[in-house]
């Protein structure tokens, strides 16, 4: 037996309740939000220090000189040593015993062997 007034005090604050959930949703999809935007900004600032702070060997009119990653251009010639990150693709002119990481690119594992007569194009990724 259930008591007549009751009954309808349930109805009345049932509401309650999934207004409830409907608050917890919407801060759980706030904050989530705020976090990811907060580690998104971190990592760009990482990304473009590094990158300002990486430099590159590069031979411009006849001389060697170290530049950041950023103005590379067209036409530069760039000496890569074991282990340097290739910051864009290029042509190689010479090599002796060349291998290359392009697992990023290619999903495979195994280091490429790279030359100046078979398979000289480089893809930006690690040399060893």
């Amino acid at each position: 037996v259930v008591p007549v007034g009751h009954e309808d005090s349930e109805g009345k604050h049932g509401w309650i309740e999934g207004l409830a959930i409907l608050i917890s949703v919407i801060v759980v999809v706030i904050v989530t939000a705020f976090n990811d935007y907060t580690k998104e900004r971190q990592f760009r600032g990482l990304q473009n220090r590094i990158e300002g702070e990486h430099k590159f060997s590069v031979i411009r009119a006849g001389e060697v000189r170290q530049i950041s990653v950023g103005d590379i251009v067209v036409g530069d010639i760039c000496q890569v040593k074991y282990g340097d990150l290739l910051p864009a693709d290029g042509i190689l002119i010479q090599s002796n015993d060349m291998k290359v990481d392009e697992s990023s690119l290619t999903g495979e594992s195994d280091h490429v062997k790279k030359g100046e007569s078979f398979d000289p194009m480089l893809l930006s990724g690690k040399l060893f």
